[in-house]
């Protein structure tokens, strides 16, 4: 695992409101810029370890069925999986409110 990646990961995290952001959040905030293979499998690693937990959505439009959903969060302590499962649902529900409120499919 590439583990200064693996560090970015974490700290684009840890600096959001509910520390928790789509995948695709995360990846636009790596710099230099990996490539998506490199921050899947980061994301997978920490997810074995405990640190991240990935949550994955639905599409609520099929014009972005191909859109990746995902949210991960951050896992701040060894006890604290709900908490990142509230976290991921705190950041979700914020955007599927923003997302419904402007959204006129035709």
């Amino acid at each position: 695992m590439n583990k200064r990646l693996a560090e970015q990961v974490l700290e684009a995290l840890q600096g959001r409101q509910h520390q928790a952001a789509f995948v695709t959040e995360v990846a636009a905030t790596i710099r230099p810029s990996a490539e998506k293979r490199e921050i899947e499998a980061v994301l997978q690693e920490l997810g074995r370890q405990g640190k991240v937990l990935v949550a994955d959505y639905a599409s609520p439009d099929p014009h972005l069925d191909a859109a990746d959903l995902r949210v991960v969060a951050c896992i701040v302590s060894e006890d604290a999986e709900t908490e990142a499962l509230e976290a991921a649902e705190a950041h979700w529900n914020t955007w599927m409110r923003a997302f419904i409120g402007t959204h006129r499919c035709q």
